[in-house]
């Protein structure tokens, strides 16, 4: 399968046909959508990483996050409607938060078998809906181990207390 074909779900932002990150070069994203509108240093988990932010023909676009011109990891630009939640099977792990979210608290969903990561967020009224705010991709993980350091930093983690 080529890169622009595995990547389509998440174009689409369609994560309930995701099957995972495949093994790609920065360079492979560079020819396929040109260069990027934006490429920053960041950190990803508890390491440096590259965020670099693409724009496709449709106008939607990804974020790509790289080390050592590797891809990593692939976040939507659009998030998906929370009823995607109905389509998908139970998640192998849902972490605490890695992000703060206004009124809410935004757990991890961990997707293993197919490499996706929703951050859902989880209203503190009882009467405002799950909405999703992140959607990325990773390579299948045979097991919620597997999204360690590389990928996730919980929000405790970064917090220092002086």
């Amino acid at each position: 399968m080529n890169l622009q074909t595995s990547l389509e779900p998440i174009l689409r932002v369609e994560p309930a046909r995701w099957q995972g990150l495949h093994r790609a070069t920065v360079a492979e994203f560079d020819a396929l959508f040109a260069s990027p509108e934006e490429s920053i240093d960041a950190v990803l988990g508890y390491y440096p990483a590259t965020r670099r932010r693409y724009r496709t023909n449709t106008g939607q676009g990804l974020m790509l996050w790289a080390r050592a011109g590797e891809a990593v990891m692939v976040e939507t630009l659009v998030q998906p409607a929370a009823s995607v939640l109905n389509e998908l099977p139970n998640p192998c792990a849902i972490l605490a938060h890695e992000i703060l979210v206004p009124d809410a608290y935004a757990h991890e969903y961990l997707y293993c078998a197919i490499g996706l990561v929703l951050t859902v967020a989880q209203p503190l009224r009882g009467d405002v809906p799950f909405r999703i705010i992140r959607c990325r991709g990773v390579k299948p993980l045979a097991s919620a181990d597997e999204f360690g350091l590389d990928y996730y930093c919980a929000f405790e983690d970064q917090v220092r207390w002086d």
